[in-house]
């Protein structure tokens, strides 16, 4: 998924998920940042997983020794600055990752324990139905202009320039 978002962001050429601020344009250097920021947090949120992993391992199998209780405060510790870090580094108005919106649902999902690239998957789906319903619709109404015109010019032959001049008008650009 990683990778169809960096597609889409240099082709958007707006970094996923971003606002660009006063209109500017976002360079390929900020794309470049962004991106690197994330990386870093990914690798930071994996080390906190695995992390947390070792813990609840080290949990199960607690000998109740002083040397394992130290153990586990420093790592408790560890883990704690990490989350603290990541935090921080999140909440810096300097940082690109603070310029990141995440849908609600994506993160409803996450936390229902589903694959993010489902919603997205879906949320697409949904815009290829509606997509299609909106073409038809439109598809519909120009046969009911033509229709229409046909038989207004067939019942009023004097109208015939001014019902042109309406087609040509309301024609798909």
């Amino acid at each position: 998924m990683s990778n169809q978002l960096e597609e889409t962001a240099v082709q958007d050429n707006n970094p996923v998920g971003t606002q660009p601020t006063d209109n500017a344009t976002p360079t390929t250097e900020s794309i470049a940042a962004l991106q690197n920021e994330l990386g870093t947090a990914e690798q930071q949120v994996a080390s906190i997983i695995e992390s947390f992993i070792e813990l609840g391992v080290s949990v199960y199998d607690f000998p109740d020794t002083p040397e394992a209780t130290q153990g586990m405060i420093t790592n408790l510790k560890r883990n704690v600055e990490r989350l603290f870090k990541l935090n921080q580094r999140s909440n810096d108005p300097e940082s690109a990752l603070n310029s990141i919106n995440i849908p609600l649902e994506v993160i409803q999902y996450i936390e229902d324990g589903r694959n993010p690239d489902i919603y997205t998957r879906e949320f697409v789906e949904a815009i290829r139905r509606s997509n299609q319903y909106q073409r038809a619709k439109m598809h519909a109404l120009k046969q009911l202009r033509d229709s229409l015109a046909e038989k207004i010019i067939e019942e009023f032959p004097d109208l015939e320039s001014n019902v042109q001049n309406i087609v040509e008008r309301t024609n798909e650009k």
